[in-house]
C-alpha cells in the first residue's frame, strides 16, 4: 500500500486529494491534503497510518475510510484564521519552542545550546478538548504590528511562567502511589525541566531564574543538561567526577531507542555554568 494508491481511491470517492510533505524538526513527514473551500487544510500524514494497515492487515478500502473519518472530524474544528492577524491575541498566546538547528523560515534564534535553535509559536485551545500550535513566521508578527523585540519577550515571559522541575524520584513515587522522600534524591539524582503541560516544554531550559534557584538549592554553579526531547530536559547537579562524553552517549542512546525522530533534539549532553 502507498500514498498514491490512498490518493488514487480518495479522488475515485468524490474528495479533492493530492501529496503533501512538511518538514517538522528537520524531519520530511510524507502527507495528504484534502482540498477544501477553507483556509485551513490539515495534512494527514500517511507512513504510520500504512505501517499500522499493513501490520493489521487492513485493505485500502479501510484506510481511506479512516482517513476520511479523521477529514471529516477535523473540518468540525473551529479554527479562525483571522486570529493571527489580532495583535493582542498573538501577545497573549505567543511561547518559545526548541528545535534542532534548521532551515526554516521562522522566527527564531539560536541558543547557548550547540544544534539547538529556538523559535516563536502561537499556542490556543481547540474545541475539541485539545491544543493547536503554529509557528511564527516574520510575516505574522509584521502583518500584526508587533516587532520582534516585543515578540521574544512576551514569549519568554509565558515560558517562563510555565516552568516546573520535578525529581524523577518525585515523578516515579507519583506514578507508583508510593511515599515519596527527598532522601531519594540522593540516589537518584535526575531532575525533569519542562512546562505546566509537559508539551514543548524543553525551552524552559531558557528560564535562568529557574536554574539559577536549582543551582542554589543543589550547592553548584554548573548544570548537566541532557536534552530528553523537545518535551522536556533532564537536568543533573555537577560534580568534578563527571564525563560528559558518556552522558552524550546515553543520550545519543535513548534518542535512537525510544524518542520519535520528529521529537528529537541532539545526541549529546551540555555543561551550563550558571
Amino acid at each position: 500500500m502507498t500514498r498514491e494508491m490512498i490518493i488514487t481511491e480518495l479522488n475515485n470517492r468524490g474528495y479533492n486529494a493530492d501529496s503533501q510533505n512538511s518538514i517538522k524538526n528537520g524531519v520530511v513527514l510524507e502527507g495528504i491534503r484534502i482540498l477544501t473551500n477553507s483556509n485551513v487544510e490539515p495534512i494527514i500524514y500517511t507512513e504510520k497510518i500504512i505501517e499500522n494497515a499493513e501490520e493489521q492487515n487492513k485493505t485500502l478500502e479501510d484506510v481511506v475510510s479512516e482517513i476520511i473519518a479523521v477529514y471529516e472530524s477535523s473540518k468540525a474544528v473551529n479554527f479562525d484564521v483571522k486570529m493571527f492577524l489580532d495583535r493582542d491575541y498573538i501577545l497573549n498566546n505567543i511561547y518559545i519552542g526548541m528545535q534542532k538547528d534548521s532551515t526554516e523560515e521562522i522566527e527564531k534564534k539560536a541558543c547557548d545550546l550547540d544544534g539547538i535553535e529556538s523559535y516563536l509559536y502561537i499556542r490556543g485551545d481547540s474545541d475539541k478538548d485539545g491544543q493547536y500550535s503554529v509557528k511564527v513566521s516574520r510575516a505574522i508578527l509584521e502583518n500584526a504590528n508587533i516587532s520582534e523585540c516585543e515578540a521574544w519577550e512576551k514569549g519568554k515571559e509565558h515560558t517562563n511562567a510555565e516552568t516546573t522541575i520535578s525529581s524523577i524520584a518525585k515523578i516515579m513515587c507519583e506514578m507508583m502511589d508510593m511515599e515519596y522522600s527527598e532522601e531519594m534524591e540522593d540516589m537518584t539524582p535526575l531532575y525533569v525541566l519542562t512546562n505546566k503541560s509537559k508539551v514543548k516544554g524543553a525551552s524552559s531550559i531558557l528560564n535562568k531564574n529557574a536554574l539559577v534557584e536549582f543551582g542554589k538549592k543543589h550547592n553548584t554553579d554548573k548544570i548537566v543538561v541532557l536534552p530528553s526531547s523537545i518535551h522536556e530536559m533532564i537536568l543533573i547537579p555537577y560534580t568534578e567526577d563527571m564525563d560528559i562524553d558518556t552522558f552524550s552517549e546515553m543520550v545519543e542512546e535513548v534518542n535512537n531507542a525510544e524518542v520519535d525522530p520528529i521529537e528529537r533534539l541532539t545526541d549529546r549532553a551540555y555543561i551550563i555554568t550558571l
